[in-house]
């Protein structure tokens, strides 16, 4: 991976497969199981082999890299001057994924050639909260930056929303986004958000309920602590709508996540196979079983490791064992299983039964801001680069290259990338 100087602080990253034209043979990006990779070189310094350091669920990492400076809804907070040259030259990363080889097993998808990307899913009011650390039962602390509290859109549904969006623009193909508006004053500015994303949001439904909250207590190092307030992600109707099913039925791939009730999930997991349409399942969201019947309709499930531990029951401690465990999946009826592994990367088991493996790419300035969302980005990235017909390699590294960006910067939605910096 060669990162190169840009004007307007933008950074282009491309993968350039064994042999970099103008980078000699350095290090891998990551460590542990999966070291394997290139190594990054930006502004004067080389990136080091990366120990384990902090770890999130979309399977990216955070080395000792110059730190970069904190990004939200548009504001910086302060650096210092060496810190902040890198940041600038991070901000507005720009991410080329390319091989130098084809991978010679194809992406399978089997949803309408041309169609929408759907996302059916929660949308939330994140309140971002920083802070030193938590305080103690009778303890009264102030926040790590007086300005912090600010509301910023987010849930997972609307994450992976954006996203799709964002990565798909200028492609031709749109994203659609079905969700569950509140009834209070932050409906309006989530609605304004995902309008001027370009998402189709017209078969949205209105509920009795204020809108769905998340208050994100963020630390320093960029780990955070989520308390989820369920509100309008939790009113669907008992029933799915004409519209909704029409949508289904002409997507090119359906997400879906455990924000919202499971009834909606299974039923539209129901329609979407019936009609041929991949479903990608994340895991995450409330921590609940899932049905046989559910699994059998799913293209691929997505979980992190702690989360496949938790849903066959079996140790995921070692790739061997992680591979076991997703085979357990594929014999309840799932075909593929994506799973992230944080500083690790990711790994595929797919329904040939052939693992596929990517590595975590470095973050942009070297220095984790906000994990906020980068599953979701991760995910919708994977799919986006599925429906568009790539090699399943390929579409881990977008994704790894997508997610790798969102968490060098503040919040959810507002630090999702654009296709413009994550081209093929």
């Amino acid at each position: 991976v060669a990162l190169a100087g840009r004007p307007a602080a933008m950074l282009r990253l491309r993968v350039l497969g064994a042999a970099a034209s103008t980078a000699a043979a350095s290090p891998p990006l990551a460590t542990g199981r999966f070291a394997a990779g290139p190594a990054v070189a930006a502004y004067g310094y080389q990136a080091k082999p990366m120990a384990r350091g902090w770890r999130n669920s979309a399977g990216f990492s955070g080395g000792a890299l110059p730190p970069a400076a904190t990004f939200a809804a548009g504001r910086s907070s302060a650096a210092t001057a060496g810190a902040a040259a890198a940041a600038a030259a991070a901000a507005a990363a720009l991410v080329s994924v390319k091989s130098s080889s084809r991978d010679s097993t194809a992406a399978r998808c089997e949803g309408r050639k041309g169609g929408p990307v759907l996302v059916v899913g929660s949308l939330n009011a994140d309140i971002i909260v920083e802070i030193n650390r938590f305080p103690k039962r009778g303890e009264t602390l102030n926040t790590r930056t007086p300005d912090t509290g600010v509301m910023v859109p987010g849930g997972k549904g609307a994450n992976q929303a954006v996203a799709a969006a964002r990565l798909s623009k200028g492609t031709g193909r749109k994203a659609q986004f079905v969700c569950q508006f509140g009834n209070d004053a932050h409906a309006k500015t989530l609605e304004t958000v995902l309008l001027d994303n370009g998402l189709d949001i017209a078969a949205c439904g209105r509920s009795d309920k204020p809108s769905g909250q998340a208050f994100i207590f963020l630390e320093a190092d960029g780990h955070n602590s989520i308390l989820i307030v369920g509100g309008s992600n939790v009113a669907w109707p008992k029933d799915i709508s004409s519209d909704l099913a029409t949508r289904v039925r002409g997507a090119s791939a359906v997400l879906l996540q455990r924000e919202i009730p499971e009834y909606v999930n299974e039923a539209v997991a129901e329609i979407a196979h019936a009609a041929g349409v991949p479903v990608i399942q994340d895991v995450g969201g409330e921590e609940r079983p899932f049905s046989d019947k559910i699994l059998r309709r799913l293209t691929y499930i997505c979980p992190n490791e702690t989360e496949l531990e938790r849903l066959t029951g079996l140790p995921t401690g070692t790739e061997e064992q992680i591979v076991v465990a997703a085979r357990q999946l594929q014999n309840r009826g799932v075909k593929n299983v994506l799973v992230t592994l944080g500083g690790d990367g990711s790994l595929l088991l797919d329904d040939t039964g052939k693992v596929t493996r990517q590595a975590a790419f470095a973050v942009p300035g070297g220095r984790v801001v906000d994990t906020t969302g980068a599953g979701d980005c991760f995910r919708a990235a994977f799919t986006v680069a599925l429906v568009e017909g790539h090699p399943l390699q390929e579409c881990m590294r977008f994704a790894a290259a997508a997610g790798s960006i969102t968490v060098s910067r503040m919040g959810a939605v507002p630090s999702l990338p654009s296709r413009d910096e994550c081209p093929f």
